[in-house]
């Protein structure tokens, strides 16, 4: 019978310049150089297949999560957050770069049954979410200096028109992927929910076709729209968001719940949240998970929204 190769477990935190790494089962640490020359040779190197965890940054981690799932290697995405509060549980105190490669290889050795691999989408579909993500750049940037100049007396007429047209060409470029993806009627699905623009139908077509969702609870999770429950004994604290996910989808979604109310029966749930003694941001925020509910049930389907009428 062949002997069964134990599969290795390793934590990697990313930076710019370099990887550090720790072997789980060798207790051993090491540097790398965070180029795609050198983690291959470094992958092309472990007796076995292997297991990494890597946290999740902006850009520092692609290169050695793209070669490591073109050596067959299983890489898992831990969130910055979740490896906070993991740091936290297990009572580690200080913070370093390898010490963070140990806490990932500790915690993908501990909690890998509940976690799911990385699936990485096509090349068209990681760039739309990078559009996605340098338009509401432009579009924060462009308010900060609306705001910074607004009690001045300088034309910036100029500065807006040339934002105004790189947002109309990102905008075009999104359709044009969309289309090239083959998304383009789940798009027009999700267009079709009152309040819910161009831009906001394409992220949530993203991020439909981002994942297998069972339901749309799972939806709505991975949004961050989900309400996390604190409650003990007699003690009942204060219902929040998770906010996981990506934090411009809900602040899409939150844009689209305003203009929403203009249908009636949108405008009618909002008001009955505010009957049960909401505040008007809470009664906003739950129109806005309605609205993912809806888009995931549409896509779900291969629906259409379909208005009714105001009963007599």
């Amino acid at each position: 019978m062949a002997k069964r190769v134990e599969e290795i477990t390793l934590g990697i935190d990313a930076c710019k310049d370099k990887l550090d790494i720790h072997h789980w089962q060798a207790e051993e640490a090491c540097q790398v150089t965070n180029d795609r020359d050198s983690i291959e040779g470094f992958l092309k190197g472990l007796y076995g297949p292997a297991r990494i965890a890597v946290e999740a940054t902006s850009n520092y981690h692609l290169a050695v999560v793209e070669v490591a799932l073109a050596l067959g290697h299983a890489v898992y995405l831990v969130n910055g957050r979740q490896l906070a509060n993991y740091r936290k549980a297990v009572n580690v105190r200080n913070k370093t770069d390898p010490l963070d490669a140990w806490l990932l290889a500790r915690y993908l050795d501990r909690e890998a049954a509940s976690l799911r691999p990385f699936q990485p989408q096509s090349a068209k579909a990681q760039e739309l979410w990078a559009l996605l993500k340098r338009r509401a750049l432009v579009v924060n940037t462009r308010k900060q200096i609306d705001l910074s100049f607004r009690d001045l007396h300088f034309s910036t007429q100029a500065m807006f028109s040339e934002f105004q047209r790189l947002l109309a060409r990102i905008e075009q470029r999104l359709r044009t992927l969309l289309r090239a993806l083959g998304w383009w009627a789940d798009y027009q699905r999700c267009r079709s929910i009152p309040g819910v623009g161009l831009v906001n139908a394409i992220a949530l077509t993203a991020t439909y076709h981002r994942g297998a969702f069972g339901s749309s609870d799972a939806f709505v999770a991975f949004i961050g729209l989900d309400v996390r429950i604190r409650e003990s004994g007699q003690y009942k604290g204060q219902r929040k968001l998770t906010k996981q996910g990506e934090p411009e989808l809900r602040r899409l979604l939150w844009c689209a719940a305003h203009p929403a109310r203009s249908y009636h029966r949108f405008d009618c749930y909002y008001r009955q949240q505010l009957d049960k003694g909401m505040t008007k941001i809470a009664a906003r925020v739950v129109l806005a998970r309605k609205i993912a509910r809806i888009a995931f049930t549409l896509l779900a389907n291969q629906q259409t929204f379909r208005k009714s009428e105001v009963p007599a």
